[in-house]
């Protein structure tokens, strides 16, 4: 009788414990640049183990100005809610070269997107304007906006004076 209890509670125990497993990270990385003119306007890099690297230009880049260097560290959750934010961005990626409607003068970057060894890149224009593209760059500015947000609560590790 109680064998025959314990194997029939073997599969809820299999299902409690696969429901509190830990869920593999969406990506190894996520790392986002912009940049204008040819010219950085700003980085970061949050590994999935929540190592964070954080470049922020204060200033012109075209004149001196300064660049922040941080690294740091976020929980689990913090890294889950950016990796939730690449995991909804539009399939098939938007491309920028597809755009009808765009300024050429505002800046532009690359997304980067780690998983397994392998590594996507996600251009973007934010002078696109076409409607869904519009909604994409919102995406990414979320992404930078949470990033920079984490930043803004460490001290830099280093500014680097940078004349032009």
């Amino acid at each position: 009788m109680h064998r025959a209890l314990v194997l029939a509670l073997l599969p809820l125990a299999a299902c409690a414990s696969a429901e509190t497993a830990p869920a593999v990270p969406a990506y190894d990385a996520i790392a986002f640049e912009i940049n204008t003119w040819g010219r950085p306007m700003g980085s970061w890099e949050v590994r999935s183990d929540g190592t964070v690297r954080h470049d922020k230009i204060e200033g012109s880049v075209f004149g001196a100005h300064k660049v922040e260097h941080r690294a740091f560290k976020v929980d689990g959750a913090a890294y889950a809610k950016l990796a939730a934010i690449a995991a909804a961005l539009p399939q098939p990626r938007l491309k920028r070269n597809d755009c009808v409607e765009r300024a050429m003068d505002l800046p532009y970057g690359k997304l980067r997107l780690t998983r397994g060894g392998a590594e996507e890149a996600v251009d973007f224009d934010v002078g696109c304007r076409d409607r869904p593209y519009v909604a994409f760059v919102g995406q990414l500015q979320a992404m930078d906006d949470l990033v920079g947000e984490w930043a803004e609560q460490h001290p830099a590790n280093s500014v680097e004076e940078v004349g032009n």
